[in-house]
Order: structure tokens, then sequence, then C-alpha cells
């Protein structure tokens, strides 16, 4: 069985509980059928949400504007990784709990019975709760909220942009590299041209004005992409790129991460 169709089997079963309160809807039988820890382990959950609630608001964090790109401080760089290389032997735990659970119940969990559901979903958000509440206990020890986490998350470690599909067309802004890239093609060119001694005194002077024109441009082009924030943040993801391959595990964050970040509770019950 692949590991992460394994967490996903177990995981996703408490997930479904817990949208609209559907451990409290059930009542003491889901209670029961969960070896009587399902009410304390929701109650668990809330404390949890509460904690990420708090988090993001003692330790607040501000987003570049809409378009612009968020600079790395080597600082929080640190912080982050630490948080990510202290909670990574939490989430080890839960990967074999996971694993152990599914592969003693997988039949009761493919016969689909109301009660072997239930009881996945206890066990499943006992095994996640744990994991989680290491994660909030290391961004607290490193003052972060896990919203930052989240933001520097998919700075270090982004998603694969999908290529466009056939026939669908792509929209360029002149600020985008490979527009960049043409222009400084240009400026280039305009060297050789030059040194033409043939050049007329007009030609020059014009050759010259459209070169600092060109290099005027490319330089206002350059800062509205970006370009020296990502120069920047590239040379300190490479300063550190042995850690960040250490800490790198995309099932990590969908399990303990993501569930955090939208509205700061999301995948956690509301008190």
């Amino acid at each position: 069985m692949n590991k992460k169709w394994i967490l996903g089997l177990g995981l996703g079963v408490g997930g479904l509980l817990l949208v609209g309160g559907g451990l409290v809807a059930t009542g003491y039988w889901a209670d029961r059928q969960m070896d009587g820890a399902g009410v304390a382990t929701l109650m668990k959950s809330q404390e949890r949400a509460l904690k990420t609630a708090e988090l993001n608001a003692r330790f607040p964090f501000q987003p570049p504007d809409a378009g612009k790109v968020l600079k790395l401080d080597e600082a929080r760089l640190e912080a982050y990784l630490a948080v990510r290389e202290a909670t990574l032997p939490a989430y080890d735990v839960l990967q074999k709990e996971s694993l152990e659970y599914v592969e003693k119940h997988g039949k009761d969990l493919t016969g689909g019975t109301r009660s072997a559901k239930l009881r996945a979903a206890g066990a499943s958000m006992r095994m996640l709760g744990k994991a989680q509440a290491s994660f909030l206990l290391n961004l607290e020890a490193r003052g972060m909220s896990p919203q930052e986490f989240g933001r520097l998350s998919a700075l270090v470690y982004p998603e694969p942009v999908a290529a466009p599909g056939a026939g669908v067309a792509t929209v360029s802004q002149p600020s985008d590299p490979a527009n960049i890239a043409l222009l400084e093609e240009q400026f280039a060119a305009i060297a050789p041209q030059l040194e033409d001694p043939k050049l007329s005194e007009a030609e020059r002077l014009q050759l010259e004005q459209r070169r600092a024109g060109l290099r005027k441009y490319i330089t206002q082009l350059e800062a509205a992409s970006g370009k020296d924030v990502k120069d920047a943040n590239a040379s300190l993801l490479k300063k550190h790129a042995a850690r960040i391959t250490k800490a790198a595990n995309p099932t990590f964050d969908q399990l303990l991460s993501k569930p955090l970040m939208v509205g700061g509770t999301a995948g956690l019950p509301t008190p």
C-alpha cells in the first residue's frame, strides 16, 4: 500500500466526522463506538483550534502586497527549518501508527460499517492530534504563527506549476523573465554595432540613446518582477539547501501545516 494513501484513508474518516460538528450530532452512541474517547478527542481538537488562533494573534505575520514577492529573512528561515526539524519525529510517529492501524483494521475499513468508520475516525483524530499538538508547541517555541509557517512553506517548497493545456492561451506580463531576457539580448546586441567605424555621429548617438533607454526599462521591469528579492531568496535557499532537502516532506505539510492555514483554523472544529 502507498504510505500517503494509507494516511489519507484513516485520517480522512476523521476529517469527515468533524464537518458540521458530526460527533456532537451523532451523540453518545458515536462516543461509545470510539471507545469512549470521542468527545474528549473533539475537545482536544477544539483546544488546538484555539491555540492556532492564539499563535496567529501573538505572532502576527504581514504578507507582502498582492503581486509582490515575500523576502526571506535568514533568522525567520532558520526558525522555520527548526520547527520542521523538531516536528518531523512526531510526524514519523503519526505515519507509523497510521500504517499499523490500517494494517490491523484495513478489512473493517473497506467493509464500510458505520462503527468501523467511527472507530477509525477516533483513532485517526487522536493520532493526528498528537502530531499537530507537537507542531503547535514547536511553532510557539520559535515565535512563529501557523500563517507565517504556511507562507514560508510555499516559498521554500513551491508546488510545481502545471503546464497549460493545448490550445490554452497564456498571458505574458512585460516583467516576465522571458521578456526581460529578450530585452537583455537586444541590449547586448548594441555593443558590437557601436564598434563599427563606419557609423555616423547621428547613428552612434541614436544607438547610445537606445541602449540607455533599454537599460532603464530593463531595470524598471526587474524591480517590478521582484528580481532583486528573488535573487536574494535564491541565495539564502542555496545556503541552507542541505537542511531544506532533509526536512522536505509534502505529506507533512498536507496533514499538519495546510489544515491550519485557511481562516487560521481550517481542518479543526471551532468551539
